[in-house]
């Protein structure tokens, strides 16, 4: 007889009562900023900035999304609208492609295309500042920020320093937000 191990605790997720909680005390500033994000997340979806924006709430205050209580809400809300928008953009890709299989391959090969553009622009913005490096590898491999301090002997104002600088960069670079 197989047994499972569950090392989570209740305790490391928000309950639904403390996600609604935190959803009505988002400020103006943070609400602007998650609307500006949703801008981004949109292109190349049918979606307006502003319905993903409400569907990310809908998903979150329902309790759609496990929420650990170790990530920033803004961050949890960018994530899931960026899931959301993903979803979307793949749908309507779907939808293209009904009747003609080759469209799929086009698809794929222009987004890696200009997938690839767009990295070899980032690292080129990054190529003398070693510690945003250092960070987009971490954040490729997927480590948590925490992670990431503990590798490279960081406290948390570097990483928040360095991660601020990649966002800016990547924000002037991309005012209109990535294509993937």
């Amino acid at each position: 007889m197989a047994v499972e191990l569950h090392t989570e605790t209740e305790d490391e997720y928000f309950t639904i009562q403390e996600i609604n909680q935190l959803l009505q005390n988002l400020s103006e500033a943070d609400i602007f900023r998650l609307k500006e994000i949703a801008g981004r997340y949109i292109r190349h979806s049918l979606m307006e900035a502003d319905d993903l924006f409400h569907d990310a709430i809908v998903a979150i205050a329902s309790g759609d999304r496990t929420f650990k209580r170790e990530v920033p809400l803004i961050a949890f809300f960018a994530g899931t609208m960026k899931s959301l928008a993903s979803n979307e953009k793949r749908k309507r890709q779907k939808f293209i492609a009904i009747g003609d299989e080759s469209a799929d391959e086009n698809i794929d090969i222009e987004k890696n295309a200009i997938a690839d553009q767009e990295l070899e622009e980032i690292y080129k913005l990054f190529e003398k500042d070693t510690d945003v490096e250092t960070l987009l590898i971490h954040k490729l491999d997927e480590l948590t920020p925490s992670e990431i301090c503990e590798k490279e002997n960081w406290d948390k104002t570097k990483y928040n320093a360095v991660n601020k600088r990649l966002r800016r960069a990547l924000n002037k670079r991309f005012p209109n937000g990535r294509e993937i």
